[in-house]
């Protein structure tokens, strides 16, 4: 059997973190569990990572954040910025299920970022990722339907992403599908009356 290199080590020490942390949450990982679950030694887990925090650390850092590409996908459908806003409320809760732990584990690196100096950048890099990912979704439904905002887009973005955590957070706890897709759809008429027709548009309608 071929060895491990220290990367691939690495890798499926994580990997089993995660598994622990899906399972458990994160603040039950350990290094003595995280050992069992991959079936190696103590001392394997501590020649790859020095301590608790790095190996959090680099859990916190797999957590690749794929919310926004079924939205993305979802805004091929028109260029009429009322049909836009509601397709991207539509795959935001499309693709909240399936990425439920996922989501509860970003929430959780969250608040122990709070707390944990160690996790605080990853928890910030985090915050940054989803303000930008919002932010792009937001160009792109400017751009296809020809439009801009009220409002400052960056600032725009971060009002956004809170909405859509507070209504993940809340369907987490809940469970209620209809009050989690209602609130997307609230959630995208408010986007629209930050909206600012293009120049012109409506001048038929005197």
């Amino acid at each position: 059997m071929n060895r491990m290199s220290v990367e691939e080590r690495r890798a499926q020490l994580v990997d089993a973190a995660m598994t622990i942390a899906v399972r458990e949450g994160v603040e039950a990982v350990t290094i003595r569990g995280v050992a069992a679950e991959a079936g190696v030694s103590l001392g394997v887990v501590h020649y790859c990572f020095e301590d608790k925090d790095e190996l959090l650390q680099a859990m916190g850092n797999s957590l690749a954040l794929v919310a926004s590409e079924p939205v993305r996908a979802s805004l091929e459908a028109s260029t009429d910025i009322e049909v836009l806003a509601h397709a991207a409320a539509d795959a935001l809760w499309e693709g909240l299920t399936p990425r439920r732990h996922m989501r509860l584990l970003t929430f959780e690196f969250a608040t122990a970022g709070v707390r944990s100096r160690a996790l605080r950048s990853v928890a910030h890099a985090h915050l940054e990722q989803t303000w930008n990912m919002t932010e792009g979704v937001l160009q792109e439904v400017a751009r296809r339907a020809g439009v801009t905002y009220k409002l400052e887009i960056r600032f725009l973005a971060r009002l956004v992403a809170g909405y859509i955590d507070g209504i993940e957070i809340a369907w987490l706890v809940e469970q209620d599908d209809d009050a989690a897709i209602a609130s997307f759809h609230a959630l995208a008429d408010y986007v629209l009356t930050q909206v600012v027709p293009p120049a012109g548009a409506g001048a038929d309608a005197s």
